[in-house]
């Protein structure tokens, strides 16, 4: 067997990858970029702000030293320009963002000032340049404002309009087989039998794709009959033709009716491993089918036990998903925080155990899951995080310190 570690199966994928060729670029209006990746840098077309401006409503004057009542002589609304000369002495009344006037250097906040309808006086002392927002605070034309592989998201495409641009280049989405297998395998809504479960793994792996913006999603259910493996075969082989990924879920084992690694192989994988030292999920399979001209399909064969393919998904497949998408950062972000409760289980493997983050009055704690067996279902409602147990280790207390790894940002 071709067994690897987590961070030894990323590493494989990157070499295996790096003649790969990128995702084709098309361009899209803003309106339909939430989700999707950048695909080249987008470059601010002026400064930004173009224009002084100011930060409040008030009034704007030419600074007079030890002067405090000023004649005001018109009004700026915010997208308006005031053209005339403004003289020392005298002040224009304006709005929040509005342009300030060539001749003006000052701005005066309208709650330090008596307005009697022609003229202002000033409560305090008046410094010279106060509460201008200059030309270019935040950027000067030219300078690259948001890099190729950025995930565009609400901010990122709220700041793409204000730079002005109407369309954005993007990488097209990865086209996605998902395959789940077995006998057991019911639809959910058919009633259940004695020895059947209900096909929850398709719901995870569809969703938890979508959660992370992959919507080109094919689906299929293997029976593992060896009888009619040849169909399968037979099926599978047209519906990944186009696919630049495949991940199935279960038959990836070594027990008799495993039929997922000879699925690939029959479709021209070159495998890359067939096991992962790590609890849960050893029984994961990586394999690469060869296209020719930078075209690849990415096999990932995971467990079909619950809480092994959640895994799995998290650490063997979602990276290198968000590295053949475009992504300029493909690894999960991970934060070092306290055990909330203690673990005490043998790891001759690294464990991967799923639990919340929780505050308390000391701070976040990364809560384990009561249950995080590879076959343990529930405890993925309320599984936001995950933590590396290293392999040895087998006695953790509350409050030591552990890696966690978010999975989501909300719960």
């Amino acid at each position: 067997m071709k067994a690897i570690t987590v961070e030894a199966s990323q590493q494989q994928w990157h070499r295996e990858l790096a003649k790969r060729s990128k995702q084709a670029v098309e361009y899209i209006p803003l309106s339909q970029a939430l989700g999707r990746v950048l695909a080249q840098d987008l470059i601010a077309q002026s400064d930004m702000p173009p224009f002084r401006k100011s930060p409040y409503d008030g009034f704007v004057i030419p600074y007079v030293a030890n002067q405090q009542r000023f004649k005001v002589i018109g009004l700026i609304g915010a997208g308006e320009v005031f053209e005339g000369p403004v003289a020392p002495g005298e002040a224009v009344r304006i709005m929040t963002g509005a342009p300030i006037p060539a001749d003006c250097d000052t701005m005066i906040m309208q709650e330090r000032c008596e307005f009697d309808g022609t003229y202002i006086t000033v409560r305090g002392d008046i410094v010279r340049g106060d509460n201008i927002v200059p030309q270019g605070e935040e950027c000067s034309i030219g300078e690259t404002i948001i890099k190729a592989g950025t995930y565009l998201d609400a901010g990122v495409i709220a700041v793409a309009v204000g730079l002005g641009y109407a369309t954005v280049p993007v990488y097209d989405p990865l086209k996605i087989v998902v395959l789940t297998s077995g006998r057991e395998i019911l639809p959910v809504g058919e009633p259940l039998t004695a020895g059947k479960i209900y096909n929850s793994n398709l719901y995870m792996l569809t969703n938890l794709l979508k959660e992370h913006s992959f919507y080109e999603v094919t689906t299929h259910h293997v029976s593992d009959d060896p009888a009619v493996l040849t169909e399968e075969i037979a099926l599978v082989s047209k519906l990944s033709k186009a696919a630049d990924v495949i991940i199935s879920t279960g038959g990836v084992s070594v027990g008799l009716f495993d039929s997922m690694p000879a699925i690939y192989e029959a479709l021209g994988a070159r495998e890359l491993y067939n096991r992962v030292l790590m609890r849960p999920g050893a029984a994961s399979y990586g394999g690469l089918i060869e296209r020719g001209a930078g075209q690849y399909t990415l096999c990932f064969g995971l467990s079909g036990n619950p809480t092994a393919a959640y895994n799995g998904f998290h650490l063997l497949v979602l990276p290198i998903l968000r590295h053949c998408q475009g992504y300029g950062r493909s690894e999960l972000m991970s934060i070092s925080l306290p055990l909330g409760a203690p673990i005490h289980k043998k790891n001759p493997f690294d464990r991967y155990v799923q639990g919340v983050i929780t505050y308390t009055a000391d701070g976040a704690v990364f809560m384990p899951n009561r249950v995080f067996t590879s076959s343990a279902l529930l405890g993925l409602a309320q599984a936001n995080s995950l933590t590396k147990l290293e392999q040895g280790v087998n006695n953790y207390e509350v409050g030591d310190k552990v890696p966690v790894m978010l999975l989501k940002y909300y719960n």
